[in-house]
């Protein structure tokens, strides 16, 4: 555990939000699949593995009402969460730098029991005793209705990464230092790169014993990723993938039961859509648990992003049936693009056209949600229209663009007296304005990442509900103009400002983004 905790302490990661572990996510998930999951907004929370706090704040800063807790084995990221915590003026919200094979009673004595625990990064990348120490937390801490988000790497996908992996360990062994260490690997990534490009030439015999196009797939992503990716996916001592099977099968030794993917993938995507093999599957794997690990297998997967609770909330012939009642739990937020040829959600992906009525009502609203019993309200009258509506809510939902909540979230748009950066944020965004290398990344409430520069963190401060639009791009345009600094269009490319009345109309478009930027995540608050 010391070598886990000294690479982490030289070479840490920059602590970055994940949606996919927001409470109110989890909750919302949890609601859909027929739970009672404890509200979000006035829960407790525990992370488990939680660096700088970076995947914390957002939640704890949007819920003053919510208690958190972050875990972590570095006292060198604890310590700088600690200070951050004082910094951005953060007072739910607690660190303790803990083993969590040493997590007892006493550490939890002003919390009880947690009704989400988070446990994202960590599960495969620490030894076996490590992986139990973290089941029996979440099974000891976890409130009766409770939900436990736990991500780890998994088999078949990983196996020609571990080839990856331990050609790296193997070619850095004699090399000290992290970020040494990192350096060869890369040298070595390249080289395995060019033979597998140099193996998928037309007649080498060699590629049928070998994938060597996913070989390259791999490796051109693994050398997009910063030095701490590489280190700690790549290099650490422990990474160790397992089945789904294993994974459910230690879940079941702890009393505790597999829920679903945060992705509603196994919800949405519960078979190949090919009959031939779908009913094969069907006959010859009759539990739930065993239908997935079959899936994994054909479908390559790599990675998984569970939802865990007590066993006794998921019996043993659980199945997830979808209707209205459930549907209407939800209030959802999704922005979609229009083109020649249709809708494009959040990924870009294209959206069944049937629905594209339904992508321009959420995109006409967006980032307030949509509750789907208030779209059937307004179309009672039309029977085919409600259907469709429930049909492309759930193409919607299948496509895992959307922000999910239990509760309604409004539209803030700024106005000078009304609205403003909200008080609670302030601080967060302060230290974002004065950071020159922040070691946490700024995301919204929902834990959606947010794109703002340093820049846009300090022109962010001026919307405090006294400076009209005008006045904050005028104090913009000077500025810029004073520190000779360049505005750019959402390409990136810059923009030429020489003249005073060019700063000016780029420092307009500018503070437009900008609050469009705000309004988006949800950083305004009616005063």
């Amino acid at each position: 555990m010391n070598d886990i905790q000294k690479s982490y302490d030289e070479l840490p990661y920059i602590s970055a939000a994940f949606a996919e572990t927001s409470p109110a996510r989890l909750e919302a998930l949890a609601s859909f699949l027929s739970l009672t999951p404890p509200p979000s907004k006035t829960a407790k929370v525990l992370e488990i593995g939680c660096s700088y706090g970076g995947n914390l704040f957002p939640f704890a800063i949007a819920n003053p009402q919510a208690k958190v807790l972050g875990i972590d084995l570095s006292e060198v990221q604890i310590n700088k969460a600690k200070e951050l915590a004082a910094q951005m003026r953060v007072d739910n919200i607690e660190f303790k730098a803990k083993d969590i094979c040493d997590f007892t009673d006493a550490d939890v004595r002003d919390y009880g029991k947690f009704d989400y625990i988070i446990c994202h990064g960590v599960y495969s990348w620490v030894p076996d005793m490590v992986k139990d120490a973290i089941l029996k937390t979440i099974k000891l801490f976890l409130s009766p209705n409770g939900v436990a988000y736990v991500s780890y790497n998994v088999y078949p996908g990983w196996k020609i990464k571990d080839t990856i992996r331990d050609c790296l360990i193997f070619g850095t062994k004699d090399i000290k230092g992290e970020t040494a260490k990192v350096a060869k690997a890369r040298e070595l990534l390249k080289v395995l790169g060019e033979y597998a490009k140099f193996c998928q030439k037309d007649g080498n015999a060699s590629q049928i014993f070998v994938n060597f196009e996913s070989l390259k797939f791999h490796i051109d992503y693994i050398l997009t990723m910063n030095d701490s990716y590489i280190a700690h996916e790549y290099l650490e001592a422990f990474n160790n993938p397992i089945y789904f099977k294993d994974f459910a099968n230690s879940l079941e030794k702890n009393d505790l039961a597999y829920l679903a993917e945060v992705g509603l993938e196994d919800v949405f995507q519960s078979n190949l859509g090919l009959e031939e093999f779908d009913s094969y599957i069907d006959a010859n794997f009759s539990s739930r648990i065993e239908k997935e690990q079959m899936l994994d297998f054909l479908t390559n997967n790599i990675f998984r992003r569970s939802m865990i609770v007590h066993k006794e909330l998921v019996p043993n012939d659980f199945s997830v049936n979808i209707g209205v009642n459930e549907l209407c739990k939800l209030h959802i937020s999704a922005d979609f693009s229009k083109t020649k040829n249709g809708y494009l959600n959040i990924k870009n992906i294209a959206m069944k056209p049937e629905y594209n009525w339904l992508y321009q009502v959420f995109t006409d609203v967006y980032p307030a949600s949509v509750n789907f019993a208030d779209v059937a309200a307004l179309l009672k009258d039309d029977e085919n229209a409600v259907k469709s509506a429930y049909f492309g809510f759930m193409e919607i939902l299948a496509a895992d663009c959307a922000k999910l909540t239990t509760y309604e979230r409004p539209k803030v748009v700024y106005e000078v007296g009304k609205s403003r950066l909200k008080e609670r944020v302030r601080g967060y965004f302060e230290y974002f304005s004065a950071a020159d290398e922040p070691v946490i990344k700024i995301a919204d409430e929902l834990n959606v990442p947010a794109n703002f520069s340093q820049f846009d963190a300090f022109i962010a401060l001026k919307f405090n509900g006294e400076n009209s639009p005008e006045n904050i791009v005028k104090q913009t345009a000077k500025f810029a103009q004073e520190r000779k600094l360049e505005f750019a269009l959402k390409n990136g490319e810059a923009i030429k400002t020489v003249s005073k009345n060019e700063y000016q109309k780029a420092a307009e478009n500018y503070v437009k983004d900008l609050e469009l930027k705000l309004i988006d995540g949800g950083f305004l608050e009616n005063f």
